[in-house]
């Protein structure tokens, strides 16, 4: 159960940090440097938990896809496009301008302590947890096979990528911008 709990808050920790990393891109955080600290805690948190969780050469797999944002991309980004949409109905104006230069307090609060807890989460999962309980979890529920589950993951995240450009794609129409609709940077 504590490891369904440590995977959950990562997703957290992603989208929020993807939130962030928004505002970092545009100079606009504030206390940027304390920003990257928590991003690089975060990556080697995450790191060990998936080794934990999922043994080493899938806890590796899945840590270095985390990184470099294919899990955002493929399964995360739907949950920052409210916040797209909302800012693409207004009219632009000081509120609008206010809301794409300033973080929100919750959130940029949010994320440091979450990182913290996960911290004090993953001590914890190494004395209630067995290695790689999860993977071993998942593949008994799968009949005892890794390709099952591995062609679930593949194909709900080539949908997912597919439905993120046509959705990217209408938001670039409606803008006039020229950025191809396959550039994750957009949400």
């Amino acid at each position: 159960m504590l490891n369904l709990i440590i995977l959950i808050l990562i997703l957290i920790g992603l989208v929020i940090h993807r939130y962030l990393s928004s505002f970092w891109e545009q100079g606009t955080l504030p206390y940027g440097r304390g920003f990257l600290v928590f991003s690089n805690i975060f990556a080697v948190i995450y790191l060990v938990n998936y080794i934990w969780v999922f043994g080493f050469v899938i806890g590796i797999i899945i840590a270095a896809l985390t990184f470099f944002q294919i899990v955002y991309i493929s399964f995360l980004w739907p949950f920052l496009l409210p916040r797209l949409i909302s800012i693409h109905k207004q009219q632009p104006s000081s509120e609008l301008i206010s809301e794409l230069t300033d973080v929100n307090p919750i959130a940029y609060g949010l994320w440091s302590f979450l990182i913290v807890v996960l911290g004090i989460l993953a001590i914890v999962n190494f004395f209630i947890s067995d290695y790689a309980s999860m993977t071993k979890r998942i593949v008994e529920f799968f009949g005892g096979t890794y390709t099952t589950p591995l062609f679930w993951v593949v194909g709900i995240a080539i949908v997912s990528n597919i439905v993120r450009i046509f959705v990217s794609s209408r938001f670039l129409k409606k803008d006039g911008l020229k950025k191809k609709p396959w550039d994750f940077r957009r949400f």
